[in-house]
Parts: C-alpha cells; sequence; structure tokens
C-alpha cells in the first residue's frame, strides 16, 4: 500500500509539471528587438527594442515607449533575461535620465492567439511621478 501512495504521489507531481507548461524543450527567444504593442493601464503604446547585447544571462536592452494616446514617446533602457523569459527596463522622458516607470514582465513559451501578434510580453509597471499620471502599480500586456 505505501509504494502505491509513492507511486500516485509521483503521478500527481508529473501531471501537475506537464500541466504547468515545464518542458525540457521550451524555451524563450534569445533576442526581444523589435515592435511591441499592446496596452499600459488601458493605455495603447507601442514598445519599441532597439538594442540588445549579447551574451550573459540577462542582456541589457534600450529603445523607446510610445504612448498612443498622448503622441508622447520617451526612452526606455533595462534587461532581457532569455534563460527565465524575465524583462525589466525604466521609462524616462527623452533627454532626462531621471525614470519615472518601472516595468517588470516575462514573455510567454507560446506564441499569441491568432490575430494577437506572435510572442506575449505580460506583466505590471509601477508609476513614480505625479506629472505623468497618478502613483500606483499598473498592468501591461504586448504583442510582438
Amino acid at each position: 500500500m505505501f509504494k502505491l501512495r509513492q507511486v500516485a504521489a509521483l503521478a500527481i507531481v508529473a501531471g501537475c509539471v506537464a500541466a504547468s507548461g515545464a518542458s525540457a524543450s521550451g524555451t524563450w527567444p534569445s533576442k526581444i528587438v523589435g515592435t511591441w504593442s499592446g496596452m499600459a493601464n488601458q493605455s495603447p503604446i507601442v514598445l519599441t527594442v532597439s538594442t540588445q547585447t549579447a551574451g550573459g544571462k540577462c542582456q541589457t536592452i534600450s529603445g523607446t515607449i510610445h504612448d498612443v494616446d498622448g503622441n508622447f514617446t520617451g526612452n526606455m533602457l533595462g534587461f532581457y533575461c532569455p534563460s527565465s523569459g524575465a524583462v525589466s527596463f525604466l521609462r524616462y522622458p527623452t533627454g532626462s535620465n531621471v525614470a519615472y516607470q518601472v516595468y517588470t514582465a516575462n514573455l510567454s513559451q507560446s506564441p499569441a492567439p491568432k490575430g494577437l501578434g506572435g510572442i506575449m510580453m505580460g506583466g505590471t509597471f509601477s508609476q513614480y511621478s505625479l506629472t505623468f499620471g497618478p502613483l500606483g502599480q499598473y498592468s501591461v500586456s504586448l504583442f510582438k
């Protein structure tokens, strides 16, 4: 009876791992350079990752973020970790090095649903300046 319980427990664990999508063959993209479109706090934005360094667990990324409704473009600087799909970057006005938003997100390992683009990026951003909106944490979802 004890061995049967062990086998059942192992089967449950294996099922949970399979259901979670964990797979030895699942990988994230090596590069995220390009144009990403989506929403940040219910406002349409376009994230353009212009550069990405090579090598290392996490690589420096830089580019711009365009607020479509406000027609305002600012700079971004951060990192992307191809081994985990983690992305984090600062947003700051053009001509300034004082960040007012911090974005933290993860990439999906699966393509986006039909009609929504390819790879998805989802997470949150934190607002740290009343000049650009209310302080707080907000959702962000982007498609490439």
